[in-house]
């Protein structure tokens, strides 16, 4: 019975994922509102209902202000620890975190089964699964 139980918690938890997603796939980016933390946040949040950005929701909404944030927090890895343990890249499941670099900036993105999906200026783009340096294993309770 409790496997059964635990099958559709995950069920209901992709679901909720693959809605956000959705929701979110023609959606700007956008600081401090659609940004690639706060994208890897929403996603953790809808796998797991823990809101690992909940004290920095609504503090900046420019580039400037995010340096900050990152900085108080120790960086764009430290904020990406928060959803959990360290994984190979290439052994990322569907809804983990995963550090990408593109041109000298590091953006966070969440894997997607046969990619990683981050916010662009035309909403969610698609990277290649080995462009990821670093992923982390998003703990589902």
């Amino acid at each position: 019975m409790h496997h059964d139980a635990s099958l559709a918690t995950a069920c209901v938890a992709r679901a909720r994922l693959d809605a956000l997603v959705a929701q979110r796939m023609a959606a700007p980016f956008e600081w401090g509102v659609h940004d690639c933390c706060l994208w890897a946040a929403d996603c953790v949040r809808s796998l797991t209902g823990t809101d690992h950005a909940a004290d920095v929701r609504g503090t900046y909404s420019d580039a400037a202000g995010a340096l900050r944030v990152l900085a108080r927090l120790g960086g764009v890895e430290a904020v990406a620890a928060r959803a959990g343990a360290p994984v190979t890249p290439l052994g990322a499941a569907v809804g983990d975190v995963g550090l990408i670099v593109l041109d000298d900036r590091s953006l966070l993105a969440v894997c997607m089964g046969a990619v990683w999906l981050a916010p662009g200026a035309q909403g969610l783009g698609a990277h290649a699964l080995q462009d990821a340096r670093k992923a982390w294993r998003v703990a589902r309770g």
